[in-house]
Formats: structure tokens, C-alpha cells, sequence
């Protein structure tokens, strides 16, 4: 595949030294000092974007006018959701966003989903903690949010979320975020009660995990019809 890079950073650069082992080739890097445009990707078969949320939107609208596949682990902008799936469709693209690509964090999705559903018949309180590098802007993290989305969706007790420097509902779980060093990820959703308490906990050791799998999407994605996919439809468990 020919890939244009959008985000030059660590994580570009990861998934650079990655799809040139796995044989593909990078024909734009495009950061904020970059003499390339993302308005002119020629001859490109997939795009990888990986900014910051207030580049987001701009950053798809200019590569899915030019009908090229996007890939994004850019997070931070899912309130604009609608207006997004309305490009897609509009531009007959095809779109592809994860809050992480890591295999291993979409098994945790999985496995909390089970949880929640289980803790439902016990006196169990549920919450989130996630720890990012001092670089990561977004609070809480996109990876914590689709925890806490995940928990949502299968126990009864939870309607929301919310940090733990907020106020909130008794119906909403609590999520703390650490910015500590440069601590790739870890997550961590835990249910505590009096006497005990049970946990799912995914660290990252390295982005080799996240950068795999924006490939495993770039690779996937080339191939479907236009519209909108994510992990549930890379990976089916």
C-alpha cells in the first residue's frame, strides 16, 4: 500500500518503521512543519491520521474530498460525530476510527463488557482509572471513555461518566486520569466493594500494539465498501 502519514509524531513514526517491515510505502509525512499539503495527497491509497482533536475535522473533510480511505486514532472529537458520518456519507468515503488500535485494549473492551454484565446481581462500585504521558491533551483518555461507554451499556447502575474532579450523578461512573512521564497507556476498570474488589487492567509496553493495529485498519479498510468501521468490525470475538 501507498500511505500518507497525517501526524508526524512518535506514533507516525512507529507506524512508519512498521508498514516499510511489512513491506508498504509511505509516500506523505505531513505534520505542522511539513512542506506537504494535506490538501494534495497524489497517488495515495490509504491515509493515517494521528493529530490532535482540533485538527480532526478539518483533517478528514480535506482527505475524504480527495476519495481517499481514512484511518484515525486521532480522539477528542466524538461530540461531532453526526457531522462526520454525514461527510462519509455525502462523499461516498470510506472511514475507519478506534479511540486505541491496540489488539489487546479492544480484548479489554470485550472482557469489560462481560463484567458489567455479570456485576449487575452484586453490590459492586464501578470505575475507571487510566494513565497517559504529559503529552496527551484529551482528558479522560478515548480509551477510558469507550470503558466507561462499555459498563454504560451493560449495568444497569450506569448512565454516564465522568472525571473524578467532577460532580456527578450516583448513576454515573467515575473515571481518573494520571498524566504522568511518558507512560504509553494503561487502563485499568475496576468494580470495589466493602470487602473486596475485582479488576480488568491493560498496560501498554510500548506503541508497537497501537501502531500494528492502524495498519491491521489501513489493510482492511482499503478493501470494504464506503462507510464507517471500527475494531468490532476488524476484530470479531
Amino acid at each position: 500500500m501507498k500511505i500518507a502519514l497525517i501526524g508526524y509524531g512518535r506514533m507516525g513514526k512507529q507506524i512508519e518503521a512498521m508498514a516499510q517491515e511489512k513491506g508498504h510505502l509511505i509516500v506523505a509525512k505531513i505534520n505542522s512543519k511539513s512542506s506537504q499539503k494535506i490538501e494534495s495527497l497524489a497517488d495515495c491509497d490509504v491515509a493515517i491520521e494521528f493529530t490532535q482533536p482540533d485538527a480532526a475535522i478539518l483533517n478528514f473533510t480535506s482527505i475524504l474530498h480527495q476519495n481517499i480511505p481514512l484511518v484515525t486514532g486521532t480522539t477528542g472529537w466524538y461530540s461531532e460525530m453526526n457531522k462526520v458520518s454525514q461527510l462519509v456519507s455525502n462523499l461516498n468515503g470510506k472511514f475507519f476510527y478506534a479511540s486505541n488500535f491496540s489488539p489487546g485494549v479492544f480484548i479489554t473492551h470485550h472482557l469489560t463488557r462481560e463484567l458489567a454484565r455479570v456485576m449487575n446481581s452484586f453490590e459492586y462500585n464501578g470505575e475507571i482509572e487510566e494513565w497517559h504521558h504529559t503529552r496527551k491533551k484529551d482528558a479522560p483518555s478515548g480509551t477510558a471513555q469507550t470503558l466507561a461507554n462499555e459498563v454504560i451499556l451493560e449495568h444497569q447502575n450506569y448512565s454516564g461518566s465522568h472525571l473524578k474532579s467532577e460532580e456527578a450523578p450516583d448513576d454515573s461512573i467515575e473515571i481518573t486520569s494520571h498524566r504522568v512521564g511518558d507512560v504509553k497507556g494503561t487502563h485499568v476498570v475496576r468494580f470495589v466493594s466493602d470487602i473486596d474488589s475485582i479488576e480488568i487492567k491493560h498496560e501498554a509496553f510500548s506503541r508497537d500494539g497501537f501502531a500494528l493495529g492502524a495498519l491491521m485498519a489501513a489493510e482492511f479498510l482499503v478493501n470494504q465498501k464506503p462507510g464507517i468501521y471500527t475494531m468490532n468490525n476488524l476484530i470479531q470475538l
